[in-house]
C-alpha cells in the first residue's frame, strides 16, 4: 500500500517586518503556512527609521511589490558628517538611498497581502512551548490553542521564543517559563532615544546629517515629509541584562546631551522641543548565536543576529536569510512532499553555512559604522576626523568590503525579475531565471551602483 505524504505546512513564530515579507514570498509558492505574532496589532506605536539595500529592492520587484511601496519610500540624496560638538562639517557627500518609516511600511506590507495570506495570520499568540516529533512539530500558545506543522521558522526578534525552546530541547532541559527573562545571547554596548516628527521649514528635505563625538553621536534624516532624529550614547559598561527604559530615562539623556549639535544650526535641545515627547528609548543589542537550527526548528533574523543599526542592515539581512531558506525548501520539495528530519536538518545546515559566510564581514560593518560617530577609542576619532576624510578609504570600503556583500545578496530563484540592473558599478552574483524559464547568469552580469551602504554611511533603525 502506496504511503500518503503529509502537506507540508511551516509555523512562522513572529508578525514583524521579515514575518511579513516572508508571507510576500510564500505566498508566491504552494507551501502552506501560517503566522503567529504575540502582539495584538502589527503596527508598531513609535515611528523609526527603516533602510532598505539595493537588493531588498530586487526582491520587492520579483514580489511585485514596488507599486504598492513606491508611495511610503524616501529618497535621501545627501549626507552630512559633522561634529556634535563644535558643528563644524567633517565630510559631505551624496547618499542615493531609500528610508521608509516602519510604521507606514508594515502597513503596506500588509494590506498588499492577498486575502489568503492574511488569513494565515494568527494575533494574539504568544507561544508557550514548541514540541517536535518524527514527523513535525507542533506549536502550543498561552491562550490554549495548538497549532501544528512540518517545521517551525522563528522569526521572533532578539528575546526569540523560539529559540529558548530549541536549545532547551537540544540541551535535555525545560524551557524557561515565559514569566522568566533569560540573558540575552547579545551585547548591548550603545543606547538610543529616537522620535519622527514632521519637517520643519527651516531643514532641508532628504538630506541625512550625522554628528560624532565621544562615545555619543547624533542623526537627523528628513524624508519627503517627516523627520528621523536619534541620540546614540555608549553605556558605562557593555552589558547583556535586558533593560526597560522610563520616562525619565530618556528626559535624562535627551539633557545630558540638549547641547550637541544634530544638524547645521540646529542642536539636540531644538530637535526634542519641537517633538512634544513622543519618543522610545532601547538598547542597541549586538551579537550572533552559534547555531541556528535543531530537529525540525530553524531561525532567522534578529533571532540569529543582531546588528547595530547605524548600517541599515539589520532587516535586509532578515530577509536574505528568508531566501534562502525558501529557495532550498523549495527545491527540496520537488522531490518529496514530506521530508524527514534528517533531510530537513541537513538542509538547515547548509542554509546556515551560506549566510554564515557573510557573517563576519556584516557584523563587522554595523560595529565599525557605530564606533565611527560615537567613539569608543582615540582610534575611533581618529579614522572619522582624519582618514576617512582626506583619504581614498571610502572608494577602497565601496570597492573591496562593501560593494561585495552587497552584490552576493540572494535572489528568489524561480520568480523573474523584471526591473533592468545592467550598466551599473558592481556585478551581481545571483540572478533568477528569466520569462524562458532560464538563469539570467547565462545572458548578462548585472550590479548595483555604489550606494550609501557601500561607503557605510548609517541610517537609523
Amino acid at each position: 500500500m502506496a504511503t500518503i505524504e503529509k502537506p507540508f505546512r511551516i509555523v512562522i513564530v513572529g508578525g514583524g517586518l521579515v514575518g511579513l515579507t516572508a508571507a510576500h514570498i510564500l505566498s508566491k509558492t504552494d507551501i502552506d503556512f501560517v503566522i503567529l505574532e504575540r502582539h495584538e496589532i502589527l503596527t508598531p506605536e513609535l515611528g523609526s527609521l527603516l533602510s532598505l539595500w539595493p537588493p531588498t529592492l530586487r526582491i520587492f520587484d520579483q514580489l511585485d511589490l514596488q507599486d504598492t511601496l513606491e508611495p511610503v519610500l524616501n529618497p535621501v540624496d545627501h549626507g552630512v558628517s559633522m561634529s556634535a560638538d563644535d558643528g563644524s562639517i567633517l565630510l559631505s557627500h551624496g547618499y542615493g538611498i531609500k528610508v521608509v518609516h516602519r510604521p507606514l511600511f508594515v502597513e503596506a506590507l500588509y494590506q498588499s497581502l492577498p486575502d489568503s495570506a492574511k488569513a494565515r495570520i494568527r494575533v494574539k499568540k504568544h507561544v508557550v512551548k514548541v514540541n517536535v516529533s518524527d514527523d513535525g512539530v507542533l506549536v502550543e500558545c498561552a491562550d490554549g490553542t495548538v497549532e501544528r506543522g512540518s517545521i517551525v521558522i522563528g522569526v521572533d526578534g532578539v528575546h526569540s521564543r523560539v529559540r529558548q525552546c530549541m536549545q532547551a530541547m537540544e540541551e535535555g532541559r525545560a524551557a524557561p517559563s515565559i514569566s522568566e527573562t533569560p540573558k540575552s545571547p547579545y551585547v548591548t554596548t550603545y543606547k538610543m532615544v529616537f522620535g519622527s516628527m514632521p519637517i520643519p521649514p527651516t531643514l532641508p528635505k532628504n538630506v541625512n546629517h550625522e554628528c560624532a563625538s565621544g562615545r555619543v553621536s547624533t542623526q537627523l534624516l528628513t524624508g519627503n515629509s517627516l523627520v528621523w532624529f536619534g541620540v546614540y550614547e555608549a553605556l558605562d559598561k557593555p552589558t547583556s541584562e535586558r533593560i526597560k527604559y522610563t520616562e525619565k530615562d530618556k528626559e535624562e539623556v535627551i539633557k545630558r546631551w540638549g547641547h550637541l549639535y544634530a544638524a547645521p544650526g540646529v542642536r539636540v535641545r531644538d530637535v526634542f522641543g519641537l517633538q512634544n515627547g513622543n519618543f522610545g528609548m532601547i538598547n542597541l543589542e549586538e551579537g550572533r548565536v552559534d547555531k541556528w537550527y535543531w530537529n525540525r526548528i530553524v531561525l532567522v533574523s534578529d533571532a540569529i543576529r543582531k546588528l547595530e543599526p547605524h548600517a541599515g542592515l539589520g532587516y535586509n539581512s532578515g530577509l536574505a536569510d528568508v531566501v534562502v531558506l525558501v529557495n532550498k525548501l523549495r527545491r527540496l520539495l520537488e522531490t518529496t512532499r514530506s521530508p524527514d528530519t534528517k533531510a530537513l536538518e541537513a538542509l538547515f545546515a547548509n542554509y546556515q553555512e551560506e549566510r554564515g559566510k557573510e557573517e563576519p564581514i556584516v557584523h563587522a560593518m554595523s560595529m565599525r559604522r557605530a564606533r565611527s560617530y560615537a567613539w569608543l577609542s582615540p582610534m575611533d576619532k581618529i579614522m572619522t576626523k582624519y582618514i576617512i576624510p582626506y583619504t581614498n578609504f571610502g572608494i577602497y570600503s565601496t570597492n573591496r568590503i562593501y560593494g561585495p556583500v552587497v552584490s552576493r545578496a540572494p535572489i528568489l530563484d524561480w520568480l523573474e525579475e523584471k526591473s533592468n540592473t545592467k550598466n551599473v558599478q558592481i556585478p551581481y552574483v545571483h540572478h533568477p531565471i528569466d520569462k524562458g524559464g532560464k538563469s539570467k547568469n547565462a545572458l548578462y552580469r548585472s550590479g548595483h551602483r555604489g550606494c550609501s551602504y557601500c561607503s557605510g554611511t548609517p541610517v537609523l533603525p
